[in-house]
């Protein structure tokens, strides 16, 4: 009798296993960037950044305009997967930048602020005035080896943006291959940018978060990559 009850529970056992969901956070080739307990790996102002309930967060305090820097590595072909919640202020997410001064991070960023400016690829502490918005909401923005801009705007900004909810958790996918990045939120394509600018395109450098400081308030989790081999990134090895 005993046997059968045991076989009988086993065999229910793997009917729930495998009738449970998949972890959406285990996906195949990505790689966990923030242990949920601390900032192991990351290097930023203690008085603009901390971790509670296993999310990074701005403090929200009188600091200035400051970035988080991931410095276990840096950024080439890649897609980063993350979940924000933004409250107030202003923030981004920074991609292939560079480290221009202490906490402070030039180059591709992912606008972070509330619905109705989300979008936005900037280019932070732009270094001319044409780099400063490089594209908006619902666009295919291209920029050509002179700066040149090109835009096609394939959806309606408000559209696109109304899929982004302020003060609730968002996921956001930053995929970068060669001149081009994309960025999605909640599984929608909110802007893409081909940027072959000669002079300040960049193919790789740092992961940061932004505290556009004056009481920002922001949070981050589940921040994970998958590094990307290509062609391009190949030819850059030889």
């Amino acid at each position: 009798m005993k046997t059968r009850i045991t076989v009988a529970f086993a065999f229910f056992a793997i009917l729930l296993i495998l009738d449970a969901p998949a972890d959406p956070k285990k996906e195949s080739g990505f790689t966990s960037l923030f242990n949920g307990k601390d900032l192991t790996g990351w290097e930023g102002n203690e008085k603009a950044w901390t971790v509670v309930d296993g999310t990074i967060q701005s403090v929200g305090g009188p600091t200035k305009k400051n970035w988080l820097i991931w410095r276990d590595g840096e950024l080439h072909d890649f897609e980063l997967r993350l979940s924000f919640k933004f409250t107030k202020g202003n923030s981004g997410v920074q991609v292939r930048s560079k480290e221009i001064d202490k906490w402070q991070v030039r180059g591709y960023q992912v606008e972070i602020a509330d619905a109705t400016k989300m979008g936005l690829w900037h280019h932070s502490l732009a270094p001319e005035k044409y780099r400063s918005r490089l594209g908006t909401a619902g666009q295919l923005a291209h920029i050509g080896p002179d700066g040149t801009k090109t835009f096609a705007q394939r959806t309606d900004p408000a559209k696109v943006q109304s899929a982004c909810k302020d003060n609730e958790w968002n996921d956001l996918v930053i995929r970068a291959v060669g001149a081009r990045l994309v960025q999605k939120i909640n599984g929608v394509v909110f802007a893409e940018l081909i940027d072959e600018d000669a002079t300040h395109s960049s193919r790789s450098g740092l992961l940061a978060l932004q505290d556009h400081g004056k009481g920002c308030v922001v949070a981050f989790r589940d921040i994970r990559i998958k590094h990307l081999r290509t062609k391009d990134s190949e030819q850059k090895d030889k």
